[in-house]
């Protein structure tokens, strides 16, 4: 063949590269400027926050083609997804979406997608969300101790009475300790705390002594709730706890569920033990004197 033919097809095929290559590169300039961007408005990183609150978070998405969609996630997992009011989607959507919080530091995120199928970054906030105040009745109901199924209690005296056992009826299991004297019932003598000087963001167990002289195992359901020194207000609580309290003198500790969550000086707590009753109120457990419960101060710091 001829050389002006070589040249021309060499020519012919540089073109059609070119070509396709501008076409890629358009390509890419076109799916970078599709990019969605979205900014959290509110709240701040860090904001705190009771659990059961609702937490509103506002955002800002952004995109020259419009955006179509804006999910929220929580640790993760999306829990609300929201569009804009034109289906095609617009430049710019301001939108609130709302979490009914949970205990716990959370990870919060936004997320923006447009009509083209394209992604955001995630905009990400951390919040801390601390447990509920639990309000006790006042003042507290009497107490009448839970009777199980299959060992009813005795008859408790009324309070500023002294109670005397019948000579003619002897317990079915003798106590374990036959130096105390009180009357019958089940009684809580002492809280410790542990660890003795707790953290910030750590873990609390409380262990409660009981004292059962009833002559034989009691069940309950019992929790400790912890409060400030100055107000009825709890400031949580531990999860419930079914046991059987043995005869005598016992030591059971509690769910390691409650902490102090986030940053913050040192503060003071009182913690006191509850059961619950047939009516499903907290009555806290009296010392044997039945001049009041047990209580232990603690403080927790940085």
């Amino acid at each position: 063949m001829p050389p002006r033919f070589w040249h021309r097809l060499v020519l012919g095929i540089s073109i059609i590269g070119l070509g396709l290559l501008g076409c890629d590169l358009s390509s890419i300039t076109l799916s970078q400027a599709s990019k969605p961007q979205i900014v959290v408005q509110s709240p701040a990183a860090g904001a705190q926050f009771r659990e059961g609150d609702e937490v509103v978070v506002q955002s800002l998405a952004t995109d020259a083609t419009g955006v179509v969609r804006v999910e929220l996630s929580v640790d993760g997992a999306v829990v609300r997804a929201d569009a804009p009011p034109l289906a095609q989607g617009q430049p710019s959507f301001t939108v609130v979406q709302r979490w009914k919080a949970t205990a716990g530091t959370h990870t919060l995120s936004v997320r923006a997608f447009n009509a083209a199928g394209g992604a955001s970054e995630p905009a990400f906030i951390t919040i801390v969300v601390t447990p509920a105040v639990v309000e006790l009745p006042t003042p507290l109901p009497t107490v009448t101790f839970a009777r199980p199924s299959s060992s009813p209690l005795p008859t408790l005296p009324p309070t500023g009475e002294t109670a005397v056992p019948s000579p003619t009826r002897a317990p079915t299991r003798p106590p374990a300790s036959p130096t105390i004297s009180a009357p019958p019932g089940v009684y809580a003598t002492a809280i410790r705390v542990t660890p003795a000087a707790p953290k910030r963001n750590q873990p609390v167990t409380f262990y409660v002594t009981f004292l059962n002289t009833t002559g034989a195992p009691q069940t309950y359901r019992w929790r400790v709730i912890i409060f400030p020194p100055e107000g009825k207000n709890a400031k949580g609580d531990t999860a419930f706890l079914d046991s059987t309290i043995p005869v005598g003198t016992s030591e059971l500790a509690s769910p390691d569920n409650w902490t102090i969550r986030g940053p913050g000086p040192c503060e003071d707590y009182i913690a006191r033990v509850f059961w619950l009753d047939e009516n499903k109120q907290p009555v806290e457990f009296l010392k044997p004197d039945r001049s009041g419960g047990p209580a232990a101060g603690f403080q927790i710091c940085p």
